[in-house]
């Protein structure tokens, strides 16, 4: 269980865009400060591996789920909008491997209106 690091981060007029390092264990996590209620989460996979990412926010220490039953289970590229959806932090996480070795690279983008 561990929080992988912030590998890119790209800043437009509204968007900041974050690019995470790989996630291959269960509940490894990708987390972003958002102060926003309109994001994106994307998930890169590669390889062979069938297995679930949930979708999280925080308003402080504790996490609360704002889906948690994205099931993967081929290579490509998935993305999840969210607007309407308040919180102080968000993060993209590996929850269950039922097989293989998953191979995900998280991107996670907030957009800021006002």
């Amino acid at each position: 269980m561990t929080a992988v690091a912030s590998v890119a981060i790209d800043r437009y007029t509204n968007l900041i865009e974050h690019t995470g390092a790989k996630l291959t264990t269960v509940d490894d996590w990708f987390e972003v400060p958002a102060h926003s209620s309109s994001y994106s989460m994307a998930a890169s996979v590669t390889g062979s591996a069938n297995f679930k990412l949930a979708i999280e926010a925080s308003f402080n220490s504790n996490w609360f789920t704002i889906e948690s039953a994205k099931t993967i289970n081929s290579s490509g590229a998935y993305v999840y909008f969210y607007n309407g959806k308040p919180a102080a932090k968000i993060r993209l996480r590996l929850s269950e491997i039922s097989s293989g070795t998953p191979d995900i690279t998280p991107y996670i983008a907030v957009a800021y209106h006002g």
